[in-house]
Order: C-alpha cells, then structure tokens, then sequence
C-alpha cells in the first residue's frame, strides 16, 4: 500500500455520546499528517465524520464539543417519556424474565399487538428484526425522550460555519463504483416502515429528494436517531392518491460499522476507528435509564450485511467506562473518552507506516548475522511491534538458536 501521500479513506463506528473519542484519535491522525478522503459513518460517527468532511480539525472539534449543551438531552421523567421502558419493566416482573432474552421476548409479543397499515408497511417482517422494527415504529408513536430538534440545529451551524449546508457541498471527492457522486461524507439510517438499510444520501431519491439538496443535518439527525430514545425522522411520499409515511432511525440499527460503504483500492487504503465495550455488566431494574439503555442495545446490529471482504485497518477504541446515553458527562469523563482513542489510533498508525515486513528481515539474518541482530532485538521486542511477532519473541531476546 502506498501512503507517501498521507491520504486515507475513514470508517467511524456508532457510539453515541462516546463519539467523543474520535476526536483523540483524528488528532493523532492529524500529527502524523493524514487527510481523510471518503468518510463512511453511522451514528455519532456520522456526525463526527460530517465535521471532518466539512474542514473542521482535531482541536476545533474538541472545542465545539466542549461548547455543546448537554443538558438539554434531558433524561428525566423516562417511564413516562417513553412507554417502552415502563412496558418492559412490567413485562419482566410479570414473567421473571431478565436478561437478553427477555428483551427478545418481550418485542415479540409488543410487534404481535401491532399491524402497520396500508400506507406504513413497504417490505418484509418476518423473524426478530421485523419484530424489532414494528416495535420501533410502534413505540416510537407513543412517545421518546428526545426529539432530536436541538441536535439538528446544532448540527446545520456547525457545519454552516465551513460553508457546508447540503451534500451538494460535499461533492468532488473521488467517485467509485460504490461512491458514484463522489460524496466526501456518506452516512446510513434504517427505514423501519421498508425494513431496508438507508444510504444517506444517495437513497434519498426514493423519497422524491434530489441527494444534492439533502441537509447534511438533517442526515446527521436520521444517522443518530436511536430507536426509543429519539423521535424518528418522518418522511413521506405521495403515491397517487395515497401518502405513505416513512420512519428512519440509527443505521446502527442494522449495521454499526458500515465499512462497506466505502471501496478501498490499492490506490488508497481505509482505516476504521470503532468503538467497543467489552465489559459484561448486569441490568439494573433500578433505573429507568440503564433500562432503556439495555433495550436499544438489544435492537443494534440485527441487520448486518453480508460482506465478504473485511476492513484490515481497524482501531478498536475500548470505552467501557462511558454509556453511550450518558449526556451529563464531567470533564474527568470528557478527558477519559478523549484520551481512550490515542493509543489505539497510534498503534493503528504504526502498524501502517511499518515499510519493513517482518518476513524480509527473517529472511536476511542468515547473512546478515551479527550485523543486523541487534537491530532486530530492538524492532522486535519494542513496544509497538513485539506484541504482534507472538512465538518469535523468545527467538529475538536471546533465547532462540544462534
């Protein structure tokens, strides 16, 4: 792969609040000189990823963020905000179910209660996801705790500040088979009412919009609307006479990691930032919030397409400390998801700019011997390369053959 001319395709993963972390990973992307050409992202990715694509730097976006109102993603009040947290919590008391499982259970049985119309239904439903998104549409008409208009506003004044108001704007990137229009930023969000992933914004045409005149904002709102927690984006389209209505939420729904949006060649590689939680922890019935934490992640990644090829540049970002609903962030916590996305990021990094490969340098100590091994120790046992050369490291410390 050649990167002698730092530019790079960019994968970000969904996260909510935890998106955060990007941005120490965008400043070490940004330190050792890299620019981002295509941008794919879902969620807090999307976001994120739309400010990058606009012109904005690492410590801009630290700025912005810091500036942002968290209190107005006012979590009071949640059993009665949003139905589905009360409904769940007697559901699981009723039958003394817990766990996943009882989530699966109980959006089986609420989707069994409920029958899209004529002018709501457009795809098939059968199995768990189509339990899952009639739940969505379903709950979703009976209330939320966000409506997402604060964000969107938000979003558009950011973006607006870089000259950047539709995709029209975004345009002039390099176009693909995969990116045709050859958008800088593109994003997904899930139709519940088709059942079908949405590509923002090329698959806006299905909705009688021009992808030019899409609002990245408004974009950014449908990417980030998590089911039961935010109001889904309403679109509506007239067929005839009739006039069907469309509900869009988080692509992450689907797919949390869409790095398939974008066709990595051999011309310019992708790199993915992707957020992971590797903590097990237990739901506390306690708490509304954890609760409703609980259920939306229980309806993530239920749609994964099926790709098989697989994104080699991937940095895993682990922010378990963090829930993704946690708005109410202190600065230590702040501080804490900015600083989780450096390493990994500069790992990530290293392992690209490594222009020797390990098997070259095995085959030429047999003739390089005494001249080369210590060389060798040292790019071995470091701290970036040794933990990845697994059984040979005994063999470079000393302790092999001579």
């Amino acid at each position: 792969m050649d990167i002698s001319n730092k530019k790079l395709n960019l994968v970000l993963s969904g996260g909510g609040v935890k998106g955060i972390a990007f941005l120490g990973a965008l400043e070490v992307s940004q330190k050792r000189g890299y620019d981002f050409e295509n941008i794919a992202g879902v969620s807090a990715g999307a976001l994120v990823g739309a400010c990058v694509a606009a012109g904005y730097k690492a410590d801009e976006l630290k700025k912005i963020m810091d500036e942002f109102d968290f209190a107005k993603m006012d979590t009071k009040n949640i059993p009665k905000k949003v139905p589905v947290v009360a409904e769940f919590l007697e559901f699981s008391r009723k039958y003394g179910m817990y766990g996943l499982r009882s989530v699966e259970h109980f959006l089986r049985e609420r989707s069994e209660t409920y029958r899209f119309t004529e002018t709501d239904r457009d795809g098939d439903f059968t199995g768990y996801r189509g339990d899952v998104l009639k739940s969505i549409v379903k709950f979703s008409k009976e209330g939320y705790f966000l409506d997402g208009d604060y964000l969107e506003e938000w979003v558009y004044k950011v973006l607006a500040k870089k000259g950047i108001r539709t995709f029209g704007d975004l345009r002039g990137k390099y176009a693909d088979a995969i990116n045709p229009r050859g958008y800088s930023i593109r994003m997904t969000a899930v139709d519940a009412n088709r059942g079908k992933m949405v590509i923002l914004p090329d698959d806006v045409f299905f909705y009688g919009i021009n992808p030019d005149a899409l609002e990245v904002a408004k974009a950014v709102r449908m990417s980030t609307s998590v089911p039961f927690a935010f109001k889904p984006v309403v679109m509506k389209k007239k067929e005839g006479k009739t006039e069907k209505t469309y509900h869009l939420v988080d692509g992450g729904v689907f797919d949390s990691f869409p790095f398939w949006l974008i066709d990595s060649s051999k011309f310019r590689d992708t790199v993915g930032f992707r957020l992971v939680d590797s903590s097990k922890k237990l739901i506390n019935l306690g708490s509304p919030l954890t609760v409703l934490k609980y259920i939306i992640s229980a309806v993530h990644d239920i749609g994964i397409p099926k790709i098989d090829k697989k994104l080699e540049h991937v940095a895993l970002i682990e922010t378990s400390k963090i829930s993704f609903l946690d708005f109410n962030l202190s600065e230590a916590e702040k501080q804490y998801l900015y600083s989780a996305g450096k390493m990994p990021a500069q790992l990530l990094f290293d392992k690209l700019e490594n222009r020797i490969p390990p098997g070259m340098l095995w085959r030429l100590r047999p003739y390089m011997g005494p001249y080369i091994r210590p060389y060798m120790r040292r790019f071995y046992t470091g701290p970036y390369i040794g933990p990845y050369i697994g059984p040979f490291g005994p063999f470079f410390r000393g302790s092999g053959r001579r």
